[in-house]
């Protein structure tokens, strides 16, 4: 049979066939965005798990397509720790190798517990469900990464409707479930039912992924708000440059006096203000006082200095009205903070001087704007639906991030951090305002479609509207809490399955 072809091929040969198999999974994400490689991927590598002869041999597989896969997705880390921790290449692709290292273990666990514990095909309903169940792991465990999600392929496709419903580890299900369908018919192929079975089954998925994207949960409230983005294309050395800080404020400002008489909200980028608050009072009065006069409110990412604690933070000016706060909660570790400080914290200050110095921040989630809500983030707190939901929770009417991805060169991961927040306002059903530094600069619609951007590494300003919406998707109540029942639904079939299956057909 084609299923059992592939036992004929030495372990070494599908180990690397499997290290293939992850090196091209980032091509399913932004900016290639061929989200049909996610399923065909799922495929290849589900078909070389369920022909291992023992588990530990599943989990290698699934451990060279998770270092493959991270190796290659997230490289552009290295940048960073090249340009601004003067590491060398070689050290900084180490780096990456040990992230890389660590995120393969989700898939390496998953593919080892499907095979360990489940026979014939009650595998293929098990390995969608732990697949996921391992990313979903891997966004929570020591502060979580979510990036290269099986969800986010889906984000612009067909199998993205069940985002407001299930979130983005429902479509992740949904995508990984697709695989072992067309996996199933592959062994199956024999059997006529069986191939009419599956082709039936895909159908219904699609048709019903279909129809749950056409459900809207969310409504129009309030008018359009205008809104004035600001791309300041700043370089990160000369950002954090003392000596430049003068004349990065007199770019912002003449930014902000240029934007239109109409806008109503002018935001700024992440640390758009490299210099704390207290460092600059009478800048700020003035900008008070030409918000008052123009009727707009500015939120501008400034670092915070509170209470003997410093925070990455959105600050807003609505007039002469008290100065309003958002406070980042989700910090970067090694970059924002540092784990286990006395332990880590000088070699981290031996490359990167002054940085870990932010404290975590404690809410509120939201910035009242003009009679609507801004659920608030900054940099990639967007990646996380957990940390978007904290705004949605609190009556947020739509999603505001500031970010500064000159930290990353001219890499593919802004067009990762955007295709992920698309997925949120296609999961929240809320327009979503972006604003970055260097790109990219955005409006998201309430479906997850991008509506317009500035291109990147150009100084500009990006003017539009966003209809605020009410209302919540089950997702935005429940958050995850649906897509783990019906993964503990299908668990429990597999399991029954398993029971069910006579040693002779293994």
């Amino acid at each position: 049979m084609i299923h059992d072809s592939v036992r004929t091929w030495a372990f070494p040969l599908r180990l690397l066939a499997a290290l293939i198999l992850g090196a091209l999974w980032p091509l399913a994400f932004a900016p290639f965005n061929d989200w049909f490689l996610a399923i065909i991927l799922l495929f290849a590598l589900f078909w070389l798990a369920t022909t291992a002869e023992r588990p530990r041999r599943a989990a290698a597989l699934g451990y060279a397509f998770g270092f493959g896969a991270f190796c290659s997705g997230v490289s552009w880390i290295s940048i960073t720790l090249h340009n601004f921790a003067h590491m060398d290449w070689l050290l900084a692709g180490g780096a990456v190798a040990l992230l890389a290292a660590y995120c393969a273990i989700y898939p390496a666990l998953a593919l080892w517990l499907a095979i360990r514990f489940f026979r014939g095909n009650a595998r293929l309903v098990a390995l969608p469900v732990l697949w996921i169940f391992a990313e979903w792991c891997r966004a929570r465990f020591f502060t979580g990464f979510p990036w290269l999600a099986t969800g986010y392929t889906q984000t612009h496709v067909f199998l993205g409707g069940f985002s407001a419903w299930l979130g983005q580890y429902g479509v992740g299900l949904a995508t990984a479930g697709f695989a072992t369908i067309l996996l199933w018919m592959l062994r199956e192929s024999q059997s006529k039912r069986a191939l009419l079975g599956g082709v039936s089954a895909l159908l219904v998925l699609s048709g019903v992924a279909l129809a749950a994207g056409s459900v809207s949960f969310t409504h129009p409230v309030g008018h359009k708000l205008r809104v004035s983005l600001l791309q300041g294309n700043i370089p990160i050395t000369e950002k954090w440059n003392g000596a430049a800080i003068s004349q990065i404020l007199h770019h912002y400002v003449q930014l902000i006096l240029q934007t239109p008489k109409n806008s109503q909200l002018v935001v700024l980028p992440e640390t758009a203000f490299p210099i704390f608050q207290t460092e600059i009072p009478e800048l700020i009065s003035q900008l008070q006082e030409w918000s008052a006069r123009n009727h707009k409110i500015l939120i501008i990412g400034i670092p915070e200095a509170a209470d003997g604690k410093y925070y990455n933070a959105a600050m807003e000016i609505d007039g002469n009205a008290p100065l309003r706060w958002y406070q980042k909660e989700h910090l970067v570790p090694f970059g924002e903070y540092i784990p286990l400080p006395h332990l880590l914290g000088p070699l981290v200050h031996h490359f990167l001087p002054g940085l870990g110095s932010f404290s975590f921040g404690h809410g509120p989630y939201v910035l009242p704007v003009d009679g609507q809500k801004a659920g608030m983030t900054i940099c990639y707190e967007e990646s996380f639906s957990r940390d978007v939901r904290k705004g949605v929770n609190e009556g947020a009417t739509f999603l505001l991030n500031i970010s500064d991805y000159a930290w990353y060169g001219h890499s593919i991961a802004a067009a990762q951090s955007m295709q992920m927040a698309a997925m949120q306002s296609r999961q929240e059903q809320k327009p979503d305002v972006r604003d970055t530094n260097t790109g990219i600069t955005t409006l998201i619609s309430p479906h997850g479609e991008i509506r317009t951007q500035l291109p990147q590494f150009v100084v500009g300003t990006l003017n539009g509207s966003v209809q605020p919406m009410a209302g919540e998707t089950p997702y935005g109540r429940w958050g995850s809490l649906p897509y783990l029942l019906l993964s503990t639904l299908l668990m429990l079939l597999a399991i029954g399955l398993t029971r069910r299956q006579s040693p002779s057909r293994q």
